[in-house]
């Protein structure tokens, strides 16, 4: 495995090895940044071993060694950026250009469970979207990269809405998403987990777990700039069902494809427009809400969107279904951290210990 040592993905895929009498090498991405060599020593000394690369959060060193990194590789003139606070929003453009040159940089192997250049793919989200319309997979209609307020405006302006999502192009999590909605009067409101916080002369932006609702257009206008700097893009607001379980609440779906199939499935109940559960939403029992048709419905729409990265074995994708229609949201990389969640008497790392070496060539210890 890839990834920050201490994270909480790492251990829970450990854990799933270790029930099985295997375990898994780390290579961490901190040492990865200083030595680069590692990986292909890495692959070299476990030549059966399946790879996973995972993701780098839960590490704020080294997000900020990522953002140097971008910064550099961006041409940047001087010092890069000084170390964000907790929570902080910032770089995150510098932060991809970091991770993905990364990436970019390990062995051109077979074995990993999900190939550095699809990781990087669905880590830009503009392009992940654009790349499954190209397959032909139901998405809500983007109207594109913007580059600030006005920006939005006129493309709400060309596509004759009035609601739509705004998506930082680098983020994960909800981060830098906000629910936008103008309404005929001038009034407009923005709904998201960004905390927009007035400091030093400027507006700092923070993710928080209590998200905000904004009314006021200059400060709309202003988050607005600040999340388009680092990178974002708008696509239509579509509507979500409502839970069966509570008139005043909607929900999506997230289902895991493992080998181009639909496995582990999750309705995220919210009274809000964002429905990210470390955000306080619920879990919904999905399999009592969906028919069997609608079940067919959601495994079809998984199964077709996992083509578009047909070389990645897994894939955690946020869908809205109504009725017999489907909308992917987002296709992700690491979507798989959902702890307890079962299908079939296996979690997603209990599945992912299957795929491993088998007990005659375990992976060595690390």
């Amino acid at each position: 495995m890839f990834g920050p040592r201490d994270s909480r993905r790492i251990r829970g895929l450990r854990q799933a090895l270790q029930a099985q009498g295997l375990d898994a090498a780390v290579v961490d991405y901190a040492n990865l940044l200083q030595r680069p060599e590692l990986a292909a020593e890495a692959l070299a000394a476990h030549p059966q071993a399946l790879v996973k690369l995972e993701s780098p959060g839960e590490a704020p060193a080294l997000h900020a060694a990522l953002i140097e990194r971008g910064w550099h590789r961006h041409g940047g003139p001087g010092a890069a950026p000084t170390v964000l606070e907790h929570g902080e929003l910032a770089h995150q453009q510098h932060w991809y250009a970091g991770f993905a040159d990364l990436l970019a940089g390990l062995p051109d192997a077979p074995r990993y469970l999900n190939p550095p250049a699809d990781i990087a793919a669905m880590s830009d989200k503009l392009v992940c979207q654009q790349r499954l319309i190209a397959a032909g997979v139901g998405v809500p209609p983007l109207l594109g990269a913007i580059e600030g307020y006005d920006s939005l405006r006129r493309r709400l302006d060309q596509a004759e809405c009035d609601r739509v999502f705004v998506k930082a192009r680098y983020g994960s999590s909800g981060a830098g998403v906000l629910a936008y909605r103008r309404h005929r009067d001038g009034r407009e409101v923005a709904y998201g987990s960004v905390e927009a916080v007035e400091r030093d002369g400027g507006l700092r932006l923070y993710n928080s777990l209590r998200p905000r609702r904004y009314t006021d257009g200059l400060r709309i206008a202003r988050l607005i700039d600040a999340l388009a700097a680092q990178g974002a893009y708008a696509e239509r607001w579509i509507a979500k069902p409502r839970a069966p379980d509570d008139a005043g609440a909607h929900y999506d779906l997230r289902a895991l494809a493992l080998d181009g199939r639909a496995r582990q499935r999750v309705a995220r109940v919210s009274r809000s427009p964002l429905t990210n559960l470390h955000l306080g939403n619920r879990r919904g029992a999905i399999e009592d809400w969906l028919d069997p048709a609608q079940t067919q419905a959601l495994e079809t729409a998984v199964e077709r969107a996992a083509q578009a990265f047909p070389r990645s074995r897994m894939i955690g994708f946020d869908l809205i279904l109504r009725e017999r229609r489907s909308w992917v949201l987002e296709a992700n990389a690491f979507g798989d951290l959902l702890p307890q969640l079962l299908w079939q008497g296996r979690d997603a790392y209990q599945d992912q210990a299957m795929l491993t070496a088998p007990a005659s060539a375990p992976l060595a210890a690390a």
